[in-house]
């Protein structure tokens, strides 16, 4: 998985339409006044990051050296907007810093965001503390679904979700932990990827 801070997103987005414009690479000096940095090397930082990232490819022998990759996947960029917790619910943040790149997938349509699990509640299904979360934003369930889910005063939970005697069932699956009863909850999402944490 590699991910793009904003500024990464933002400088790779005009350089590959300056490429496509003009066929050829911007100067640094030029992405630097475009972004009003003031320092070159924190330039190189973000198109050494983007190199490193599989996004540009760079030629070091030509002051225009950047070039889009000619064989490249089909990928989605997910924007990261923050946590979920897998234990405990937390207050729901969302950060719009960063965005995670991952292969184009049947399964992956709509409009998707990404979490990053925090806990150990839904060990049981595979996520683990640390993994991310692809969902799609939907505002309904159905019985079985991994959810995200918003209860009392702002507080997020990935739970399962179950629909029983006009109750709300929200099942963790980790034995440690109890199902969380609602009348109510507000569905921002079901769990359509996990993309496992190695370190």
């Amino acid at each position: 998985m590699n991910t793009l801070t904003k500024r990464q997103k933002e400088i790779l987005d005009y350089v590959s339409e300056y490429i496509q414009t003009n066929g050829y690479s911007p100067y640094y000096e030029e992405i630097s006044e475009k972004f009003g940095l003031s320092a070159l090397s924190t330039v190189h930082e973000h198109i050494s990051e983007l190199v490193d990232k599989g996004y540009l490819e760079k030629d070091e022998r030509k002051e225009r050296g950047l070039y889009l990759p000619k064989k490249r996947k089909q990928y989605l960029e997910i924007p990261l907007v923050g946590q979920i917790a897998c234990g405990q619910p937390i207050e729901a943040i969302e950060d719009k810093e960063e965005v995670i790149k991952v292969a184009r997938e049947q399964s992956l349509r709509g409009n998707l965001y990404a979490l990053r699990a925090k806990g150990d509640s839904m060990i049981g299904d595979g996520i683990f503390d640390g993994d991310i979360i692809i969902a799609k934003k939907q505002e309904s369930a159905e019985n079985g679904d991994t959810v995200v889910a918003i209860l009392d005063d702002n507080q997020a939970t990935l739970k399962k979700y179950y629909l029983e005697n006009d109750k709300i069932k929200l099942q963790p699956a980790n034995p440690e932990y109890k199902a969380i009863y609602r009348k109510e909850v507000e569905i921002r999402g079901v769990v359509v990827k996990i993309i496992r944490n190695l370190k």
